[in-house]
């Protein structure tokens, strides 16, 4: 997978490892780590361990630059079940956050997948604490399709246009 040029300058390209170690420096407490990652991840994070505990790899694990290379996002693309692509520890840099990059980064995994699964279905995961998150994902045309109410967080999909 080559560059996915977005708006505004900000490229969508493969992650590798040690730029994972970017991302991890915008986690600072469990309960971020938690909501980024789940529960499963282990505090603190460390760039070898976290890259295995994610299942990341160069086709499924993306970072948004700005034009100078800067990382300002991070999201991946897994694969879940037949005909069904899983966005997944989607996060924008703390410095970067309310500037539509959220959007545009989720744009940007959205059509990665369409140009290389076309899923019938796009899901993800939230916990409805995260009002920023949660509010983009309402406003992206994804609908909740299950909510824990053990742990507060719900499934969420969006059925791409064909």
């Amino acid at each position: 997978m080559g560059l996915t040029p977005g708006a505004l300058g900000y490229v969508l390209r493969p992650a590798i490892q040690r730029e994972l170690q970017t991302v991890l420096t915008w986690i600072e407490t469990p309960e971020q780590l938690k909501l980024w990652g789940g529960s499963a991840l282990s505090f603190p994070p460390e760039t070898e361990r976290t890259w295995r505990e994610i299942e990341a790899r160069e086709d499924n694990s993306f970072v948004l630059a700005d034009t100078v290379g800067q990382l300002v996002g991070f999201g991946q693309t897994l694969s879940r079940a037949v005909n069904v692509i899983h966005l997944g520890r989607i996060i924008v840099s703390p410095l970067c956050r309310g500037k539509g990059l959220g959007r545009l980064l989720c744009e940007q995994l959205i059509q990665v997948a369409n140009e290389h699964s076309r899923p019938d279905q796009i899901t993800l995961n939230v916990y409805r604490n995260n009002d920023a998150a949660f509010s983009l994902y309402i406003a992206m045309g994804f609908e909740v399709m299950a909510e824990n109410r053990e742990n507060y967080s719900c499934s969420m999909r969006l059925s791409p246009a064909r």
